[in-house]
């Protein structure tokens, strides 16, 4: 059997995945866009298109830019494919991928990777018990199922999505028992060196700002 010949393949669906695609098939290419989840939007957009007006409230306007994305990609006339785990690509830009426990390829001129960033959390004495969960799982369950604590959650970390989290908790009427930062004088101290040229970047500064606030 021989594999479709297409001009781009774009592996991953979050918002990257979906600004590539949707630009290469306006431009007229032919393009597939490969993802695991049954819908595109990725960790940053997950569930965009069937979230309402409430959450997306709750989880902020940053969240709820992705609608107009996700709409652009689906007029885009590019080839959605969902529940697919790429699992090769060869020196040739062929894509392998399985879905539904089959498995089916393209053959591109060009491929795009787009998998986004990649959840890292550190063992700790207690974190395989029950009702500890990742930041990024949590997101998750809000995206999706517009799930949140029963009790006042205890929020430890470090970096912007625990900030992210929490502001998203307290819109979403979850009162926040303590957020335990765990960043280090000395990180803080080199990151000092830099605020110059953060200072470029101040509307990110001014969104980090308001969560802290917040």
């Amino acid at each position: 059997m021989v594999a479709e010949l297409i001009d781009v393949a774009v592996i991953g669906a979050g918002p990257a995945g979906l600004a590539a695609a949707t630009q290469a098939a306006k431009a007229g290419l032919s393009v597939v866009l490969l993802d695991e989840q049954e819908a595109v939007g990725g960790q940053i957009y997950r569930a965009i298109e069937r979230n309402d007006a409430p959450r997306r409230e709750i989880l902020g306007p940053d969240y709820a830019a992705g609608a107009a994305l996700a709409a652009a990609f689906a007029g885009s006339g590019a080839l959605y494919v969902p529940n697919a785990s790429v699992w090769q690509v060869t020196r040739e830009r062929s894509v392998h991928y399985l879905k539904d426990g089959k498995v089916g390829s393209f053959e591109a001129k060009r491929v795009v990777l787009a998998t986004g960033a990649l959840e890292r959390p550190f063992p700790i004495p207690g974190w395989t018990l029950p009702g500890v969960l990742t930041a990024g799982a949590a997101q998750i369950l809000l995206k999706s199922a517009g799930e949140v604590p029963t009790e006042a959650p205890l929020l430890v970390g470090c970096g912007p999505l625990l900030y992210l989290l929490g502001w998203q908790y307290v819109r979403a009427g979850v009162p926040i028992r303590a957020l335990v930062d765990t960043t280090r004088h000395e990180d803080r101290w080199r990151a000092k060196q830099h605020l110059l040229s953060a200072l470029r970047a101040w509307p990110y500064l001014r969104k980090g700002l308001q969560l802290i606030r917040t």
